[in-house]
């Protein structure tokens, strides 16, 4: 018998795979506020940690439907350290 988790993912698989999609689009424009605050000696930005977490949220929930360890395993890596690097930011 097949998991229901997995059966729902694959049910929203291109709805889980746009959102990804999206969201790495965003976690790279982002970079532009890093740069800044770099340039400003600022090392408080949470909206690139935060993005990043969320695009890994969504690459290994999207890796789990397909069963790819290529997915999961970088993307849930991604996932915590941006989560990490985002409370980071909160307690500086």
């Amino acid at each position: 018998m097949e998991n229901s988790f997995r059966t729902t993912l694959q049910k929203y698989e291109k709805a889980i795979g746009t959102t990804a999609s999206v969201l790495a689009t965003i976690m790279f424009i982002s970079l532009i506020e890093v740069l800044v605050t770099n340039f400003r000696g600022e090392t408080n930005t949470i909206v690139l940690p935060t993005a990043t977490a969320f695009n890994g949220l969504f690459w290994t929930l999207y890796g789990y439907s397909k069963k790819d360890l290529i997915i999961i395993i970088p993307n849930s890596i991604g996932l915590i350290l941006g989560l990490l690097t985002a409370i980071a930011a909160f307690i500086s």
